[in-house]
């Protein structure tokens, strides 16, 4: 029997291309506003479609590929993409994979990451002066870069760090505007091709120089059984951009939110209240605020099938702003946290969930309050122009105008 797809409401009958124009002008408003209007369902465009309730959201992030996937054969490839990497793979495939990197993300190794943050927070704290005002993202991009190098492939970046941050920062910035294709020779577009080129020559350095650590790394994981080249690339690549560059981003923005909220940034000291804080920044502003399956099947919701080949749309921006899940979700309220979280299991989903969750979830939490429980007890960053700051939703959520002044802690 033939299966009857019905598309669900949305702006312009979720068949205009201004759809797309407005998107890519302002996704996080576009988003924000179409599921307040047209509600938990919408047709973004004839095969784009968001589900904003955790019911929905659950179902397709636990499914193990039966009615969707992350990729499709066809939709590999992209400007920035690394095919060859965990993140990107699915099947036999991505589980072989995914094993091989597992012990590297276990719980034993938080220890060494920890150590590695506390390092990494007393040689930044002492770059800085009394009174000094710093760019909070370049330094927390600095401090990423130093703990999660350190982490990942046991070692410090050096000289390598700034190539590395340079590259990625630039395919931030590259990716975070609206493009032509790829394959048009514009000036956005060879930037950003020679940002990748930047970037892989870096990354080839870093597994040339890299040695015996003996500490368990990801970077030693990838070489222990001899994988070609290209494959170690693009999870190292994957890795970085994704530790590094969500790290930097979810500890400016938290920064940004204990200056503006000078009574909890008292609180970080106390039992449970940094990883309370550190959750609620990143529900905020989750570094990632966008993501996305593919049906493979026929795929009931709300009341309508929609055809294999639909790309579903769940956006953390959205949902973790939700009024039925979170009371007063515009507000930066740590104590929710410590009352237990929302009642609703996939209302929060940071690094995504299922068998798909990101592999290093817990150590990203972790590494961010640490850090900034650290920084805490040493100084306090008095904002400059709040008002100013702003999302950049590029690959992942950037903070841009986060500046502060540097205030030192007495010692008690």
């Amino acid at each position: 029997m033939t299966a009857t797809y019905t598309a669900p409401p949305g702006p312009r009958g979720g068949r205009g291309t201004a759809n797309a124009a407005d998107y890519a002008l302002d996704p996080l408003g576009f988003l924000t506003r179409a599921v307040r209007e047209f509600g938990d369902v919408v047709s973004l465009t004839p095969s784009n479609v968001l589900l904003a309730h955790p019911d929905d959201i659950g179902r397709v992030l636990v499914d193990r590929g039966e009615n969707v996937v992350k990729i499709s054969d066809g939709t590999r490839r992209g400007p920035t993409g690394f095919p060859l990497a965990m993140m990107n793979s699915e099947g036999a495939d991505w589980e072989r994979k995914r094993a091989r990197l597992r012990p590297a993300f276990r719980s034993e190794r938080l220890a060494h990451l920890e150590e590695a943050a506390r390092e990494g927070v007393a040689r930044t704290v002492g770059s800085w002066a009394e009174g000094q005002t710093i760019d909070v993202h370049h330094e927390m991009s600095r401090l990423a870069m130093l703990v999660g190098a350190t982490h990942i492939a046991g070692r410090e970046p050096g000289e390598h760090g700034e190539a590395l941050a340079r590259a990625v920062a630039a395919i931030m910035r590259l990716t975070s505007s609206p493009r032509l294709p790829a394959w048009l020779p514009t000036r956005v577009n060879r930037d950003l091709r020679r940002s990748l080129r930047t970037l892989d020559d870096t990354l080839a350095t870093l597994v040339r120089e890299h040695g015996e650590d003996g500490t368990g790394t990801a970077l030693g994981a990838l070489l222990a059984d001899g994988p070609p080249f290209e494959e170690v690339r693009d999870e190292l690549a994957t890795l970085l951009m994704s530790g590094y560059e969500t790290t930097a981003d979810a500890l400016t923005w938290l920064l940004h939110l204990l200056g503006r909220n000078p009574q909890a940034g008292a609180r970080m000291g106390e039992e449970g209240f940094a990883p309370a804080a550190a959750k609620e920044a990143i529900r905020l502003y989750p570094p990632a605020w966008v993501m996305s399956r593919e049906t493979v099947r026929p795929f009931e919701v709300g009341g309508h099938t929609l055809p294999p080949g639909t790309v579903l749309g769940l956006s953390q921006w959205v949902t973790h702003r939700d009024e039925r899940w979170f009371p007063q979700a515009g507000e930066f309220r740590p104590e929710r946290w410590l009352a237990g979280g929302p009642a609703h299991r996939y209302a929060y989903f940071p690094f995504g969930a299922g068998p798909r969750g990101c592999v290093g979830a817990s150590m990203a939490l972790r590494e961010v309050q640490v850090i900034a429980a650290e920084l805490y007890a040493r100084v306090r960053l008095e904002p400059v122009e709040p008002e100013a700051v702003r999302p950049r939703p590029a690959l992942a959520l950037q903070p841009l105008g986060v500046r502060a002044v540097v205030r030192t802690v007495s010692p008690s």
